[in-house]
């Protein structure tokens, strides 16, 4: 895959993140996880793997869901899954 389409993989996750986290696309990165983004609780989890599910038109199973933990898994994730193979 181009750079370009990996790029926009991963804008794409961005904006998915800052509209379920309430913060700017700017601020996600390789630092953002659970432990620092203070709105990432549990019903927060639930909307995002929704939200990325939607987005992508995909259908996470409970060990990804779970693995969901930062940016920079959720970026492997969803990439293997549709298949652009940013890692």
């Amino acid at each position: 895959m181009s750079e370009a389409v990996d790029g926009d993989v991963e804008g794409r996750i961005r904006e998915v993140m800052a509209g379920v986290f309430e913060l700017s696309p700017a601020e996600i990165g390789p630092q953002t996880s659970k432990d620092t983004v203070e709105r990432w609780d549990s019903l927060q989890q639930l909307t995002l793997v929704i939200s990325l599910e939607e987005e992508f038109g995909i259908q996470l199973s409970d060990e990804e869901t779970a693995s969901l933990l930062n940016y920079p898994l959720i970026v492997a994730v969803i990439s293997d899954r549709i298949g652009t193979g940013v890692q």
